[in-house]
Parts: structure tokens; sequence; C-alpha cells
């Protein structure tokens, strides 16, 4: 959208908002913090009660904020910013299994990202596991060819997300606490299976 005031040039405003760095400046409303290394939100987040771009166009509610978010701001392409010409199918999945359970986002035509939650520290924190495999891959859980157990064999760009939500504003602060090459690097607790931790302290970050 653009406006244009007293014969001033039009200036240009993100519909949807941006993920920007705190270093950037003063976010706008609808703007998303991602600043890695921060385990505790700046004051104030983001906006004025106005919807981030990883909460838009969420009718099922299919998916917590913390998996949801952490997918959406880490997956590599953008549905709602695509031409209606180029958009693919889009992807709201939750496989319920208990403690192994697995929420499924789009991320392109030939990818999908998988997150699971982890846990929440005492400040709010909530940690969600999350990656990035093939359609086929995905299709293969959705189908239960393949057990939940395995979920993240294939996943690549494994991480460990933290995410303050921010309900009054309706935002959140998205920043990595840890990155790992394979399933076999991530601590036991986090993995598929284990339940969701109640935490005594904020995750330490090692993402830097």
């Amino acid at each position: 959208m653009t406006g244009q005031s007293d014969g001033q040039q039009s200036e240009q405003v993100h519909e949807w908002g941006e993920a920007v760095p705190i270093s950037s400046g003063h976010p706008k409303p609808g703007d998303i913090i991602t600043e890695s290394g921060l385990a505790i939100p700046p004051e104030p987040l983001v906006g004025h009660d106005v919807s981030t771009p990883l909460e838009e166009d969420e009718p099922e509610h299919t998916i917590p904020p913390g998996p949801l978010w952490s997918m959406k701001e880490r997956r590599h392409i953008q549905w709602h910013l695509l031409p209606a010409y180029e958009r693919h199918e889009r992807i709201r999945e939750c496989l319920d299994a208990g403690d192994y359970t697995l929420y499924c986002i789009d991320d392109g035509g030939h990818h999908a990202m998988i997150g699971r939650r982890v846990g929440v520290s005492p400040s709010g924190c909530e940690y969600s596991l999350i990656g990035r495999i093939s359609r086929q891959r995905y299709e293969e859980l959705r189908d239960e060819l393949v057990l939940l157990v395995n979920c993240f064999d294939t996943a690549t760009e494994i991480r460990l997300c933290g995410i303050a939500v921010e309900e009054d504003i309706r935002s959140s602060n998205v920043f990595d606490v840890a990155n790992y090459d394979s399933i076999d690097d991530v601590p036991g607790d986090y993995r598929p299976g284990s339940p969701f931790h109640h935490f005594s302290q904020d995750v330490q970050i090692t993402a830097y």
C-alpha cells in the first residue's frame, strides 16, 4: 500500500510487516524483531494490537503460536508474499500423537517445515525444535509411512528457537537458541517423544 498527503511524495507502507533486527531502529506496527542472542525480549516488542505477518492468514488455528511463528519466520519462502499465480499448496498440519505431536507448514512447493513444542521457562519464553524436510517426507509422515519418532531424521537446518509470545499485542520475538547439524546432535530432552518441559531458567543460548 502507499499513502500520499498534502502533495508529498508517496511513502511505501509494508502491509504485512517485516522481520527486522532490533539494531535497525524502531520497528513499525506489524514488524517482528529477530535478534539472535536475546534470551529476554526488549520492551516494547512491536506494534499496538496489530497482528504480525507470522500470525496473518491463519484461519485454521491448527498450530500453537510457538512452533507456528518459529517455522514461519525460519522458512525460506513466505507464501503470503507470493503472487497468486505462484502460490503453492498451503500446509497447516497437526500430527497429533501425545509427546510425539508434530506440526507442519509449507516451505515452497518442494519442502515443508516441521516443529514440536519443547518447553517453557519461568520468563514465559517458549521453546520449539524446528527443521526443514522435503514435501515427500512430509507426506510420508502424514500418511503414517514413517513413524513420528523419526520425523527429524532427514531434516536440515534443525534449530531450537525461543519464542516470547506477547498475546496482548499479538506479536512475538523469535530468536535462535541452538543450531544442530543433525538430530543426533539434539539433546534427548528436546527430541520427539520427550514431554513438554517447564525449565527452571532460560535455556542457554549457543547459536552465535
